[in-house]
């Protein structure tokens, strides 16, 4: 996931610094070859040059910072060589505002993946059974961890849950622990998509229902070819969401209010353990245009869920109980 940082305020500092221009305005920006941008980060000075940037920010550094006082940060003793590491960042990673300097977007995303560990550590591996079981055969379900992916399945090798999880999340996590993390992952990644926002890359991503079986992997993240089934994939970066149309409803607040209504949280349960994740859930109303219904059922109370061909909720409804 990307990190989206606080705005920076322009300002002046007084520590001194070489002579070059500011940075240029976002309306006169160029796009940078990503190579090129890799590039900039090759040496670990520069590196060190980010994370001092991003601790004085953390430290409430509001003005940029000089370049004198960002020198000594670093540890360097040679002005010229800072200097020339210091400018093979601009204007990508770092701007000049003032007298001073600060990270820009692109410089706050790296720090962060470089701190969290997403470039670099190693995630949790291991394996667990977990206090579920399959809504499909009743068989335990096992949670593996391995390269960021978390997936949880059963013994019949029924897809239960599946989604990719930084290092950072996982750092000195049981594996029940890192599903609990994949989960929150997940439901935000939804709620994102829905909204017309990649969860990965944040450009624009649209979200539709599908009846029946699209692509070969698509398919094979459902049991069943016609199930209706939660879709969105970004042109841009290729990042996806896909799965029960049920999904939609774990971000919806009249879903939630329901059951704060019975007392219980959405949270309280494993995303794949509501039933209106199920098939038999699942009615289809209409298939051009794509509308279905999800039924949810706590007690002896009942609420009817009309879901839209873009995965939105359009309307709910009370079907039993006070």
């Amino acid at each position: 996931m990307g990190v989206t940082p606080p705005a920076d305020d322009a300002g002046g500092d007084s520590s001194g610094g070489d002579s070059a221009p500011s940075g240029t305005d976002e309306s006169d920006a160029e796009s940078v070859d990503p190579a090129a941008a890799f590039a900039a980060l090759s040496d670990p000075l520069r590196v060190d040059i980010l994370r001092e940037l991003s601790a004085y920010r953390r430290e409430g550094g509001e003005e940029p910072i000089g370049f004198a006082d960002l020198r000594r940060r670093v540890e360097v003793r040679d002005s010229g060589r800072f200097r020339y590491h210091l400018n093979e960042l601009r204007d990508h990673f770092v701007e000049k505002a003032g007298d001073g300097y600060r990270l820009t977007h692109a410089g706050t995303a790296v720090v962060a993946a470089v701190l969290a560990g997403t470039l670099t550590d190693a995630s949790t591996t291991g394996r667990a059974q977990l206090d579920s079981v399959c809504h499909d055969c009743g068989e335990p379900a096992v949670a593996t961890c391995r390269e960021g992916v978390c997936a949880v399945t059963c013994s019949n090798d029924h897809r239960l849950f599946q989604w990719n999880v930084p290092p950072n999340a996982t750092a000195d996590a049981t594996v029940p622990e890192v599903v609990e993390r994949a989960e929150l992952l997940a439901t935000q990644a939804i709620e994102r998509a829905l909204t017309g926002i990649c969860p990965t890359c944040y450009d624009p991503i649209e979200s539709e229902v599908r009846v029946g079986s699209t692509t070969e992997d698509e398919a094979a993240e459902s049991e069943r070819a016609d199930e209706p089934r939660l879709r969105a994939v970004c042109d841009t970066c290729g990042g996806r969401v896909l799965g029960p149309v049920g999904f939609c409803l774990l971000v919806d607040p009249e879903v939630a209010a329901f059951y704060r209504r019975h007392g219980r949280r959405l949270r309280d349960h494993h995303v794949w353990e509501h039933p209106f994740v199920e098939d038999d859930a699942v009615s289809v109303v209409e298939t051009d245009p794509v509308r279905v219904t999800v039924d949810v059922a706590l007690d002896d109370d009942r609420l009817r869920v009309t879901v839209d061909g873009t995965g939105s909720v359009v309307g709910t409804e009370r079907t039993s109980g006070s």
